[in-house]
């Protein structure tokens, strides 16, 4: 049950430090002008140091592997696959956009 338990740990961490950079991100896009906007996929290159949490991503991936390795809980192992999914999942789509 301990590696799920990281697993997840790692999963959230993961997925709330994206959701702070795409906030940001969108806060940026909103204070831009028209012209700026247009262009804003050029200037959203500041922001690429969000894929360094694809790292954090990949521990929590082999800490669940490990805990299917161990038969841990199946509910522990299906919750820490989700949130593993949602928070990989959050870094590599830019969801910010949604709010334009």
């Amino acid at each position: 049950m301990k590696f799920s338990i990281i697993s997840i740990l790692l999963s959230i961490f993961n997925f709330t430090a994206t959701v702070k950079i795409n906030t940001h991100i969108l806060k940026d896009y909103w204070s831009t002008d028209g012209k700026t906007q247009i262009l804003y996929g050029f200037l959203e290159l500041k922001y690429s140091y969000k894929y360094y949490y694809l790292i954090i991503s990949f521990v929590s991936l082999f800490f669940l592997i490990s805990a299917f390795k161990n038969k841990e809980s199946e509910k522990f192992l299906y919750s820490a696959m989700f949130i593993f999914l949602l928070g990989t999942s959050s870094i590599i789509i830019g969801f910010w956009k949604w709010f334009v």
